[in-house]
């Protein structure tokens, strides 16, 4: 009996193939990516149980379709560490299986590794859908290279050929005729550009560095393109990706004061820097006057008694920029991060809270690192600070601010958040006279996130935890 989501693409498609699997195929498929320790991330073992899954179901398939006394040789699998999909070859065709867990098929998109790199070029494209929790899995369309290369949108940033539902073939017999009747179906392709072996050899070491996502976009595609097709350096690279490397940053680590090496309170940070920082304020060193203890109070009422969350941030900035370290001052701010509802309160006491009292780790911290010059020459920072909300989340900001000696972000700097599975879910470009550029998120404890910095060919990656 299939499952809701098959008889929606069955809906789709009436002359899809669908293929039903056991738990045992499910299980086995399972046990040889996870157990054996031959992918570096999550992202990369679910990616290669799929496509192993995949593969093992088609092949059954194929098998009794061409009644095949051999079993079939399938592209490396170690090519699941860095992009989607596999392929294999019937006399002189060469087939591509690119797995999907959409359920509402729209569109079908191809990495570009599959399209433009001679040695992974194949005749045709197979659209593959595949639902674990169904046992099912559903062929429903299929298309050539000519096809993908003249009709296909490309994305240049995401690096893909993309061809909409109505676009591909979607009678899988007419696929299974072609195979055998229909000459080659492969556009004319460039070769690329040849690479010394010491520029692969600086590329892998850059590209080795543990992330919680592929590399393949972290480099301009025709060195990437270049290091994926040649054998040697393609498992080099694969091989460095599993040498065990320190583990993530443990933020919960910091509220006990057990901070990873290199990171450091801001004021420590930026303690040389001759930039006016909006986070290093000067703290009074002595008891106000009257009038300022008059309007401090006012301040810390304000803050208890009003629902208007634009005055609340007000007066904690307020109290920020007077810069008393007193124990009520401190206890308001405390108490306002803990209370307010609204991420922009929240975050503007606690900015308050850390020019007042740098070390107060009662509800957060934040932190800093300096990058040095390893982005392209250009010294950064990386600044990450967290909060504990009353609802059980973590309220996270992360920064990526210039430091000493240079005035601007440099403009294209890119700061990209990743969930623990390498999708991405935040991504922000500085512009001209950008100083700084930031992101604001919640996420639950026990949850790894990654953050990204590049520009260019150059990038930074730094693994976290909560």
């Amino acid at each position: 009996m299939f499952e809701q989501n098959i008889v929606k693409l069955i809906n789709h498609n009436s002359k899809a193939v669908i293929l039903e699997f056991s738990e045992n195929n499910k299980e086995k498929a399972w046990l040889q990516v996870k157990h054996q320790e031959k992918y570096s991330n999550h992202a990369s073992h679910w990616n290669a149980f799929l496509n192993l899954l995949s593969q093992n179901i088609l092949s059954e398939w194929l098998k009794e379709e061409f009644d095949l006394s051999q079993p079939l040789a399938w592209s490396s699998p170690d090519i699941w560490e860095f992009v989607n999909g596999t392929s294999f070859s019937l006399g002189d065709k060469r087939i591509v299986i690119i797995k999907s867990e959409a359920i509402d098929n729209q569109e079908f998109c191809v990495p570009q590794e599959w399209v433009d790199i001679p040695k992974f070029v194949a005749d045709y494209y197979l659209a593959v859908q595949i639902i674990p929790d169904e046992l099912s899995l559903c062929i429903w369309g299929f298309t050539t290279h000519l096809d993908l290369k003249n009709q296909g949108e490309y994305d240049a940033f995401e690096h893909t050929y993309t061809l909409l539902r109505d676009d591909l073939v979607q009678d899988i017999n007419a696929f299974l005729v072609s195979l055998e009747v229909c000459p080659q179906q492969r556009e004319a392709i460039p070769t690329l550009p040849k690479t010394s072996a010491n520029e692969a050899e600086n590329l892998i070491k850059q590209l080795s560095q543990a992330s919680a996502y592929s590399p393949r976009l972290d480099i301009d595609f025709l060195k990437w393109a270049a290091l994926l097709e040649n054998d040697e350096w393609r498992q080099k690279l694969y091989e460095h990706r599993l040498i065990p490397t320190k583990a993530a940053i443990n933020l919960s680590s910091w509220l006990e004061n057990i901070f990873d090496t290199g990171w450091q309170t801001l004021e420590e940070l930026f303690a040389n820097s001759q930039v006016n920082w909006a986070f290093r304020n000067e703290r009074l060193s002595k008891k106000p006057d009257p009038n300022t203890l008059k309007q401090i109070k006012n301040l810390i009422e304000q803050i208890k008694n009003t629902l208007d969350e634009g005055q609340r941030q007000i007066a904690a900035e307020r109290l920020g920029e007077i810069g008393y370290q007193d124990k009520q001052i401190i206890d308001a701010l405390i108490y306002l991060i803990q209370e307010t509802k609204n991420e922009e309160t929240r975050w503007t006491a606690a900015e308050s809270l850390w020019m007042i009292d740098p070390g107060n780790s009662t509800v957060g911290v934040k932190l800093g690192s300096n990058l040095g010059m390893q982005l392209a020459g250009n010294p950064l920072a990386l600044i990450v600070g967290f909060l504990e909300k009353s609802d059980g989340k973590v309220a996270v900001l992360v920064q990526v601010h210039v430091m000493e000696g240079q005035k601007y972000l440099p403009p294209g700097c890119r700061m990209t958040v990743l969930d623990e599975t390498g999708n991405i879910f935040s991504e922000i470009v500085a512009r001209e006279s950008d100083r700084a550029i930031q992101n604001k998120f919640s996420a639950k404890r026990g949850e790894r996130f990654s953050v990204k910095i590049s520009l260019g060919d150059s990038c930074i990656a730094k693994d976290f935890s909560l």
